[in-house]
Formats: structure tokens, C-alpha cells, sequence
């Protein structure tokens, strides 16, 4: 049973949405999609998806995923099809930025979407996706629109990070996290969501600017498990996810974001890593996670589940082993207090510092040809329970 001021409670996060994630500016069109996982959002989103619409006061195009097509898909291993699904797609999306529209990926709301089926059946429906995906994402990066990616509840995800919860709880208590994570709290009102969000983004820009006056030379992360040791190059530049377009319109490219993060010298990584918590990719949950460094590489991993994923992962591409991403999160917040996975990048990410693996963000390099960025088709984030030393 959901609480009796929910709705208010999601009008409250529509509006941080909308005002501080998008910035929708006036007359700007919006799109509503899933483009990672799903390729459209979760139909169980759909009263959220509403009263975004509702917020957002102007033309809201919505694509909606069939999550039993896409496993069904899958099982069959008929890539033709997903190819031919996920091209239409991004075509759509290329249309709405040639629009100058504004992105909302409402994202992760089914964990445990191909669970069961083979990495290796998997793998080129995953590589389809970024065939397609990775150039758009590249222009968003840049700056092409705004975009924020944000959690969608849905029952599969409640069941996965809540399974220590009575059933009829589950639902009720992955969004009572996620009101929490916004900045709403027990007055219900978006103008204190709003306000209380305004202040938290000032304090991490300040943060960050401290970070980058300080001209840290290496990351070190310490902790169970976990002694790794990263190089940062003269031109990095440590970043939150406060962006502004190419038009020069401020946005958060994530919602709830507590982190800040920055690229290391993707050579430079050294050392061991227990990951703390399972990572949810191309729909299947690897968990236990561990990986050896030497070099700047990953040169042994072992999971306790999943592993059959974690190695399909790790031999994506050439870049695929290295780090892109050391971000660290400075304060305990709602998510970190809460102790426990939420199966969901956009949640775990922003409860404990962690590396990813994959991709470097171009922009977080002063240089102008950074070579000692990584590149990769992947980018995945991996929870650490370390603390964080900068030298």
C-alpha cells in the first residue's frame, strides 16, 4: 500500500525533474524513453510518466518498451529484429535532437530482464545496442541537448532490492528511497525538493572546485578488499553531473547525483578491487566481484555470480579493462545510510565512491587531444566500500 501523500510526493519529484535535472526551457519539446536497457520506458512507469508530462507543460513524446518482446527476443537469439527495433528507436531520438528537445531516460527498471539466458546470446544484442546508442550518447556528452537520466520504480526491481521485505511492502519501500534521494522529505513539498536541491548542487560545485585547485596527482582506494592506486595527468579536471548544453542551458545529466568524479591516466591503475555491491548489466545481476590490476588492466576477475557475464564484459573492446572513472561521494546520504544494493547504476553509484570501467569522459581532461584517456564501447560502474585518499 503506497503512502497517502504519494502523489504529492511525485509531483514534488516531477518538479525537480523538470525544473532542476531538465531545465526544460519554455516550448521545448521533451522525450520520455529508456534507450540502455529497455528501449522505451517500463510500462508500470506510466504515473510517473504522467505527471512529468503534466509538469512538464509542452509537447512530451513518450516511447513505451515491450519487455516481454525484448526476452522473447533474446531467447530466440533473433539479433535481425533487435537490430531493426533499437535502429527505429535511436532514429526516433536523432529526430527529437534535430528538434532541439530536451532527453528524460527514465532507466534500470527491470534487473532481471535475461536472467538465465547466455552471455553469449547476449552479447550481440548488447553490442547492437551500442552499435546504435553510442553516437548519440557521444552528442549528448558534448553537450548537444540536455538529458537526465532518473530511476522508475517498477514491482521486478522492488522484488530484487527489497527481497528482504514482506511482498506487499516492496514497491511502497523502493519508493519511499527514491522520494528520499530527491530531497523529499516529510513536508512534501516541491518548492522545499526544489530549494533543498539548488543548495546541495552549490556545495558540490564548491567541492569540486576545491578538488581542482588542489591539482591531485593520484587516487588511492582502501578498504576491504580493496588497495588500488590511480594516476591523475596534469589536465584533469574533477566534475559533477551539473553540465550546460551547447545553447549555454544548465541541466544535471542524473538524478540523484552525489558524486564527484573525474578521469585517471588509463595506464596507471594498480592493484585489487572487491566490488560492494552486484552490478546489474545487459539485464543480468553479477555479484561478488573481484579483479586484480597490473598495468592499467584488469589481468584476473572473479565473480560469484554472474562470472560468465563479468567476462563477456571485460573482453568488449580493447578499452573495456581499463578504468574511464574515479568519482568519490563525499558525504553519507540517504542512499549510503540506507546500507543496502539497489540494483540500479544511477542509486549505488551515488551511495559509495567507485571506479568504472570502460569510457572516459572527454570533458573531464583540460587537454586537447587526452590521450591518456580511456576509450571504450562500455561503461560500467563499480561500487567500492573504500575510503578515498588524494595525494
Amino acid at each position: 500500500m503506497m503512502s497517502p501523500d504519494f502523489d504529492q510526493r511525485l509531483r514534488a519529484m516531477a518538479e525537480v525533474v523538470v525544473g532542476i535535472g531538465l531545465n526544460l526551457q519554455p516550448g521545448q519539446p521533451l522525450l520520455i524513453t529508456d534507450p540502455y536497457e529497455l528501449q522505451g520506458v517500463h510500462p508500470e512507469a506510466a504515473p510517473l510518466v504522467e505527471i512529468l508530462r503534466q509538469t512538464a507543460g509542452t509537447e512530451t513524446k513518450v516511447i513505451v518498451s515491450d519487455p516481454a518482446r525484448l526476452r522473447s527476443l533474446a531467447e530466440a537469439g533473433d539479433a535481425r529484429a533487435y537490430d531493426q527495433l533499437v535502429a527505429d528507436h535511436i532514429r526516433q531520438l536523432q529526430q527529437h535532437l534535430a528538434r532541439g528537445g530536451a532527453f528524460l531516460f527514465l532507466t534500470g527498471s527491470a534487473p532481471r530482464l535475461f536472467q538465465g539466458i547466455s552471455p553469449g546470446r547476449l552479447a550481440p544484442f548488447d553490442q547492437i545496442k551500442w552499435r546504435h546508442l553510442g553516437p548519440l550518447i557521444q552528442q549528448l556528452i558534448r553537450g548537444a541537448a540536455q538529458w537526465t537520466l532518473v530511476p522508475a520504480p517498477t514491482q521486478d526491481w522492488a522484488d530484487s532490492a527489497f527481497d528482504d521485505v514482506a511482498p506487499e511492502q516492496r514497491f511502497d519501500a523502493l519508493w519511499r528511497i527514491v522520494f528520499t534521494a530527491f530531497r523529499i522529505g516529510a513536508t512534501p513539498e516541491a518548492s522545499a525538493a526544489l530549494h533543498a536541491w539548488r543548495t546541495h548542487l552549490a556545495a558540490l560545485a564548491l567541492r569540486r572546485d576545491g578538488y581542482n585547485n588542489a591539482h591531485h596527482r593520484q587516487v588511492h582506494y582502501v578498504g576491504t578488499g580493496t588497495d588500488l592506486t590511480l594516476a591523475l595527468s596534469r589536465n584533469h579536471v574533477w566534475c559533477t553531473a551539473q553540465r550546460t548544453s551547447q545553447q549555454g542551458v544548465p541541466f544535471v545529466a542524473n538524478l540523484p547525483t552525489e558524486e564527484l568524479f573525474t578521469a585517471p591516466d588509463k595506464d596507471s591503475a594498480h592493484g585489487s578491487v572487491r566490488v560492494a555491491r552486484p552490478v546489474v548489466h545487459a539485464g543480468t545481476v553479477i555479484s561478488g566481484i573481484t579483479l586484480e590490476f597490473a598495468g592499467g588492466r584488469v589481468v584476473a576477475a572473479q565473480a560469484e555470480a554472474g562470472g560468465d557475464v563479468l567476462r563477456q564484459l571485460l573482453d568488449t573492446d580493447e578499452g573495456s579493462r581499463q578504468v574511464g572513472e574515479v568519482a568519490i561521494v563525499p558525504n553519507r546520504n540517504a542512499l549510503s545510510l540506507a546500507g543496502r544494493c539497489f540494483h540500479h547504476t544511477i542509486l549505488d553509484e551515488n551511495a559509495v565512491s567507485h571506479i568504472a570501467l570502460g569510457d572516459a569522459y572527454r570533458f573531464c581532461s583540460r587537454a586537447w587531444l587526452p590521450l591518456s584517456l580511456n576509450s571504450s564501447q562500455i561503461h560500467v560502474d563499480l561500487p567500492l566500500d573504500a575510503r578515498v585518499e588524494l595525494q
